[in-house]
């Protein structure tokens, strides 16, 4: 199970390398192919340390997992602010990533050493001509070690759910709560899918800038480009979490110029999904794959037992 995973992510990753690599002789170093390759430099580096703390320490394997979590953790960490993944407010899905692919590779590595003990066993059996007996399920560890990372994945997978759900219903009650006291004060007007862009001077005042598209139904269906600008010393609710696009804003229409509007803003906030959203929604998809994983290795390492166990039968 072990060299078949193995194999394909080898081939898996010669085939993304080979791919990129051509793809920038067309499309140049894009930010998606800069990934692919950041991601690769990581890992020559974290299997560079794994090789080397395997040659010169011997600690157990549940001690050398759990020496590697932490160090490897912190690699990751530094490797991400240097090339920009991570910033002060998310680093932590580091622990997570890297806590689920080592909980992955540790029931892997457990199935391979008790397979290894067995066969073995089984060999000094045979050299003995002595009767082989495969060990009984209720005996063996692999299986259990896999059910017991199995269960931690499926309650990190509901806790994560959780936490999502209660987020988006806190951000969704927030945004209705904005809406009705825009409206209340009389900021009646609302401007939709905004991008802040870099702050103007006009006549001497500065302004923030942002930019939108209105829809149109004259007939047919067209749309128009439309900039907003906030004077700086005006001051509004600020909801939007740090982000710059998909922004919502409540305000009041003071003067018109063409396709440029000056507006007094009640509240700008993130219509969208939130960055904690986000990073539930991540933990979300890797908790989910370590599920469906760690149950396939576990369905693998049921039929092969038995299918060994009826050999010898």
């Amino acid at each position: 199970m072990r060299k078949i995973l193995k194999d394909t992510c080898i081939f898996a990753a010669l085939m993304i390398l080979i791919i990129f690599t051509f793809s920038i002789a067309e499309a140049g170093f894009t930010d998606e192919i800069k990934l692919v390759f950041e991601i690769f430099g990581l890992a020559l580096l974290l299997s560079v340390f794994n090789y080397f703390f395997d040659e010169k320490t011997s600690f157990s394997i549940l001690v050398s997992y759990l020496i590697k979590y932490v160090v490897i953790s912190i690699m990751v960490i530094v490797f991400g602010f240097i090339v920009g993944w991570f910033y002060p407010v998310n680093y932590w899905m580091a622990f997570i990533y890297v806590g689920v692919i080592t909980v992955i590779v540790f029931a892997l590595d457990s199935v391979k050493t008790e397979k290894d003990i067995e066969e073995i066993n089984d060999m000094v059996k045979i050299s003995k001509e002595e009767k082989v007996e495969i060990k009984p399920l209720r005996k063996r560890r692999g299986w259990k070690v896999i059910l017991f990372l199995l269960i931690s994945m499926i309650v990190l997978f509901v806790a994560t759910v959780i936490g999502y759900s209660e987020t988006y219903k806190y951000n969704a009650n927030m945004r209705k709560e904005h809406k009705a006291e825009a409206v209340a004060e009389g900021y009646d007007a609302v401007y939709t899918s905004c991008k802040r862009q870099a702050d103007v001077v006009l006549d001497g005042t500065r302004y923030e800038c942002y930019s939108c598209v209105k829809v149109l139904f004259a007939g047919d269906i067209s749309t128009e480009d439309i900039l907003l600008y906030v004077d700086k010393d005006t001051g509004y609710i600020d909801g939007t979490g740090g982000e710059t696009e998909g922004l919502t804003i409540y305000c009041k229409d003071l003067r018109f110029d063409g396709h440029e509007r000056y507006i007094e803003p009640y509240s700008i906030y993130n219509a969208g999904k939130t960055r904690l959203e986000n990073y539930f929604i991540n933990g979300l998809i890797v908790s989910a794959l370590a599920v469906a994983i760690l149950t396939l290795m576990l369905a693998v390492y049921m039929i092969v037992y038995h299918i060994r166990r009826k050999k010898k039968l």
